[in-house]
């Protein structure tokens, strides 16, 4: 089974939308993964175990945001005990739980983002595999700034918890 991290995916955007009302910013990436795999349990391999280089960016990224008044991360749990709405890990608070997607998000000032964690049937039908969409709504203009700013970050991690996971 081919476990690379495939890119400019179908996105799974429509609780993400609902959620929002509107969206500026769409990306997805997907990975291969095992059959019976249900949406708890990709989400929970995503957030358990993040690269430790994951953690020291968020932490930099905070004392670079906090002077502005932007949202500062908790620190959370490292193994993810519980996925259910309320549920707070890291940028995350779960906000719906379904069999086939976990929809995660926050809203702050300059932004709002929603993450889905979504499992499907891969389009060749060889599977399932699982879908990482992330939604973002500006709510300033200098919320498109800072998104602008850090896309490329938020490329790489993304890529990353998926890589992990499919290991």
């Amino acid at each position: 089974m081919a476990k690379a991290v495939r890119r400019n995916v179908l996105p799974v955007v429509q609780a993400a939308g609902a959620s929002l009302g509107r969206y500026d910013h769409v990306d997805a990436v997907a990975v291969d993964l095992p059959p019976g795999t249900n949406a708890e349990g990709f989400t929970r391999l995503l957030l358990s175990s993040p690269p430790r280089w994951t953690g020291r960016l968020m932490a930099v990224r905070d004392r670079l945001v906090a002077p502005f008044g932007l949202r500062v991360q908790e620190r959370a749990e490292a193994q993810v005990t519980r996925i259910e709405p309320g549920v707070r890990k890291g940028p995350f608070t779960v906000l719906e739980v379904r069999e086939d997607e976990i929809l995660c998000g926050d809203d702050d000032k300059h932004l709002s983002f929603r993450a889905s964690f979504a499992v499907r049937p891969k389009p060749d039908g060889s599977g399932p595999e699982g879908v990482c969409t992330t939604v973002v709504r500006f709510n300033k203009p200098v919320g498109r700034l800072y998104f602008r700013l850090i896309e490329p970050f938020h490329h790489l991690v993304i890529a990353s918890l998926l890589a992990r996971a499919a290991s």
